[in-house]
């Protein structure tokens, strides 16, 4: 474990209401990592990273973050761009022709999840993965559980959240590079940040490894929590089965709200957003702005992770949390990181 410096008397106010706020919510534990708009930097852990022993849970803590792996996925996806492997027009059945892919669904749209493809995640596929928790899926096997369903807008006249788009574009990155989408996220995310913490395991029977010690997610059956920690991430693939730790993700959503990995031109094109009904965010090529603060959330099996950064404030908010849902049926790290940049605008005002 990293030693942990001391906290300001703000920071430690500030975790105080967060772990007071973790114990109503019911939730193991939390990793914080904070970025004030004075400058000030800091992270740290509350709870447990084990429920059946009680040992505390590390602010180093290597944790699975769902859909926070979207964007580097989309940041892959952008640099193919600039290299010229695709381009953001192009049709993703002219690359996949074996999927049986409607006209329209283009990169672009991928990014963006404006293509109205059938989702995959749906009940059928759920009861299949808690089933057999440790079967690897491969990615064809996804986006074809996704077409029993049918087309649900016509690309480019909507916005919905798109699982089955990332897997696509994991496989587009692959057919366009021949390269594993695990590698190309090393070369063009990983190691250009020198992030030490940050990989997408691999689709195998080993992809269920976290490092020692081994942090337990745990999935809320009713009041009851459920160790998830073991269901093989790969039926999340580039949709959502990175890994990563608090410290990292905020230097990746800092670099990637600046655009410290793409040009001037492609990163202007992905914050570019569309507004998403019934709420205040914009999504753009995969990031979103959730009222100020750019970045993504992530939901999968025993965890939940928030990533934001403001880039007028220069404020920065991560929560990674071991449950993926609260007692009241909410997003716990989302939950967290509103109250966390509640008192952090309140502290300024």
């Amino acid at each position: 474990m990293t030693p942990v410096p001391p906290l300001s008397s703000a920071a430690t106010a500030i975790l105080a209401e967060v772990d007071a706020e973790r114990k109503r919510l019911d939730v193991p534990g939390v990793v914080l990592a904070v970025r004030t708009p004075a400058g000030e930097r800091w992270s740290a852990a509350v709870g447990t990273r084990d429920v059946a022993t009680g040992e505390p849970l590390a602010v180093d803590a290597v944790l699975r973050i769902g859909s926070v792996t979207k964007t580097i996925i989309a940041t892959v996806i952008l640099r193919l761009t600039e290299t010229g492997d695709l381009g953001l027009d192009d049709e993703a059945r002219t690359h996949l022709p074996h999927l049986n892919l409607p006209s329209g669904v283009t990169v672009r749209r991928l990014l963006g999840m404006t293509a109205g493809l059938p989702e995959y995640t749906t009940e059928e596929f759920l009861t299949a993965l808690l089933a057999a928790p440790e079967r690897v899926w491969r990615p064809r096997e996804l986006v074809e559980f996704a077409q029993r369903g049918p087309q649900h807008f016509t690309p480019g006249a909507s916005w919905e959240y798109s699982n089955t788009g990332y897997i696509l574009l994991g496989m587009l990155a692959e057919h366009a590079t021949g390269v594993l989408v695990e590698d190309l996220a090393a070369r063009f995310v990983f190691e250009p940040l020198g992030l030490q913490g940050t990989s997408l395991p691999p689709r195998s029977p080993a992809g269920t490894g976290l490092p020692d010690p081994r942090v337990r997610g745990y999935l809320r059956d009713d009041t009851a929590l459920v160790d998830a920690t073991d269901i093989n991430p790969s039926w999340a693939w580039t949709a959502g089965n990175a890994l990563s730790t608090a410290d990292d993700l905020v230097v990746l959503v800092e670099a990637l709200v600046r655009g410290d990995l793409l040009s001037n031109q492609t990163q202007r094109i992905r914050m570019t957003g569309r507004p998403i009904a019934g709420t205040d965010w914009t999504y753009g090529l995969g990031i979103a702005d959730f009222g100020g603060f750019w970045g993504h959330n992530g939901q999968l099996p025993g965890f939940q992770t928030f990533t934001g950064h403001d880039p007028e404030t220069e404020t920065t908010v991560v929560v990674l949390a071991t449950a993926n849902e609260s007692i009241e049926h909410t997003n716990p790290a989302d939950t967290l990181a509103l109250r966390v940049r509640e008192l952090l605008a309140s502290a300024t005002a």
